[in-house]
């Protein structure tokens, strides 16, 4: 169902041993635990054997569907008579919760197409009434799936734009909330139902009259890389009625089948933390669509499924928090004794009589010899308090700019429209902005999908320059006019000898590829132009108060340009020579 288009610890203290079941180990705390799932489909074919896999796991929570047209085949009459439509009988009672996607049409109102008219959105509420009756695992509706997108639309519906769509989608929800409220007033329906984080699609669907009908925004956020997460989602939460509203990841997956198992355990650790209220792995099984399932052909784990194992053994239904100690180190704290860490490359040294090391998967470390990596998760349980200094300790990480784990949107604003920015965001170790014909000029913060033909995340940008943009780990550097480039610029808060880092890998696409620019201060250093990747590693003497500016612009254009870069800043005299970073 997805269209295919990422030292010093705070204190933690616990109780219990890090066998006690996880209800033992659940620690106090006011919101409530992020509910785990994977996304099922049964919906759209009954299989035995992965019935069988689900309840062997065992799938406490499932994300599926029952079509409409299954169900509605003469007007007014509900039949629930065949596997697809009575999936939901096959599990216990109390087995699993049921997240359930309504959004195909039905041929006996509007051709089938996506519900739009009056008679087929009153139809489409009957329905969701009926359904919810007649399923008591169903505690949540999820109505739509990527409206944001063509793939699942039709009709008007698909045809209108942005706005207008937003307007329909709205409508289906009104008429699923209104009928379910009055059989099952403790079903939660939600909406949004996006591919994405597309903030600027998303504010406005929110703003409409009727939008308190939604009760949980539904998102897909398959183009945010893992570590970005916290930003994207803080942008989404600084409108108001997005800020109240439960999150619910029903859509999060890996075509990496190397990390879909780390992928799985940070998205699951990062989300959880940020307070989402659901985070639903796709897919459960085998789709044959590139992502990495829990569950293969053969019945049996992946990777992946392992991970979910272990999340669901050890991790699910504790409070979350995020204790990082700073912005290249992930630390995500569960209840009392229970710590997920990924991050820049440094040794982690644990005490092994007091904590016991895992990967993702759930396997043993051996205590000795641990790292970070920043696409690995290491997972420390403690037998007793785990206490910063203590059990666990960090070695020396000498990073001390990173234009990846440091961007961010500088500053809130008024909406719906671009927000204004500044050159830097808080905490980030480079200021940013344009350069044309030596005229600086700061970025605005683009909420993303606020028209068509822009990303569907968050990005930095200009409202003149249309196609110019600025993420986290890609730039399209379409500037206009003389000398126009992007910048980072990285000030040295002290004398120090540093090592620069950076690697720009302009898109096969490019027309006549990028130009990149080194200056320390105003003296430029290097220059290159084409299209073969840049990679820049030098080892510089920075006194307090210089700089080091990168420019990156287009060649004679921009077509083609988007361009994968990152920059980082390493204090050679911070750290021991054993603990430098992997070159």
């Amino acid at each position: 169902m997805v269209s295919r288009i990422a030292c010093s610890l705070a204190a933690i203290t616990a109780t219990m041993p890090a066998d006690a079941p996880v209800q033992q180990r659940q620690a106090s705390s006011t919101a409530a635990p992020m509910r785990l799932g994977a996304a099922s489909n049964f919906s759209q074919g009954w299989s035995e054997r992965t019935w069988r896999a689900a309840l062997d796991l065992p799938l406490r929570r499932l994300r599926d569907g029952i079509r409409w047209a299954d169900v509605e085949r003469t007007p007014g009459q509900y039949q629930f008579d065949k596997p697809t439509t009575t999936w939901p009988d096959r599990f216990p009672d109390g087995g699993a919760g049921i997240t359930l996607t309504l959004n195909w049409g039905n041929p006996l109102y509007d051709d089938g197409e996506t519900p739009h008219s009056p008679q087929a959105l009153a139809a489409f509420g009957r329905f969701a009434a009926a359904v919810t009756r007649r399923f008591p695992h169903i505690d949540t509706l999820e109505i739509g799936n990527e409206i944001n997108g063509s793939n699942f639309v039709s009709g008007p519906v698909k045809d209108a734009g942005l706005a207008e769509r937003g307007r329909y989608h709205l409508a289906m929800v009104r008429a699923a909330a209104a009928a379910v409220r009055k059989v099952r007033p403790d079903v939660r329906v939600i909406g949004g139902s996006t591919h994405s984080l597309p903030a600027g699609f998303l504010w406005p669907l929110l703003d409409m009259p009727g939008a308190g009908a939604i009760e949980g925004l539904a998102v897909h956020p398959y183009t945010t890389p893992i570590d970005q997460l916290p930003a994207q989602i803080g942008l989404l939460r600084r409108h108001g009625p997005a800020a109240a509203l439960p999150l619910h990841v029903t859509e999060f997956g890996s075509e990496d089948t190397r990390r879909a198992a780390d992928d799985l355990m940070r998205g699951y650790a990062t989300l959880a933390a940020l307070g989402a209220a659901e985070m639903d792995w796709y897919p459960f099984n085998e789709r044959g669509d590139g992502l990495v399932p829990l569950v293969g052909r053969d019945g049996m784990l992946t990777d992946a499924g392992k991970a979910f194992r272990f999340i669901q053994s050890r991790l699910a239904g504790l409070a979350a928090r995020d204790t990082s100690p700073d912005r290249f180190t992930s630390v995500r704290a569960f209840g009392l004794d229970t710590q997920v860490l990924w991050g820049a490359p440094r040794a982690v040294t644990i005490d092994a009589a007091k904590v016991t090391a895992f990967d993702a998967a759930g396997a043993r470390l051996d205590p000795r010899g641990l790292s970070l990596r920043e696409d690995r998760a290491l997972v420390l349980i403690g037998r007793e308090p785990l206490a910063a200094g203590q059990s666990i300790r960090l070695g020396c990480n000498p990073l001390i700019a990173d234009s990846f784990h440091q961007f961010g949107y500088p500053q809130p604003g008024p909406l719906p429209g671009p927000l204004p920015g500044g050159s830097q965001a808080p905490g980030d170790g480079f200021a940013r902005f344009v350069r044309v014909a030596g005229r600086e000029m700061p970025f605005e913060v683009m909420p993303g999908q606020q028209r068509a033909g822009v990303p569907w995340t968050p990005y930095l940008g200009r409202a003149g320059m249309a196609n110019l943009r600025l993420m986290a780990d890609t730039m399209l550097p379409a500037i206009g006019g003389k000398d126009g480039a992007i910048i980072h610029r990285y000030l040295a808060g002290r004398d120090a000898r540093v090592r620069l880092v950076a690697e720009f890998t302009v898109s096969q696409d490019s027309a006549d590829g990028i130009t990149v620019a080194l200056a320390r201060d105003e003296r430029e250093i290097l220059a290159r132009a084409g299209s073969a990747p840049v990679r820049i590693d030098l080892h510089l003497t920075l006194r307090k108060g210089q700089t080091l500016t990168l420019s990156v612009g287009p060649g004679a254009n921009a077509r083609g340009d988007t361009t994968r870069y990152r920059i980082q800043v390493f204090d050679e005299g911070r750290c021991p020579k054993d603990a430098s970073p992997e070159s």
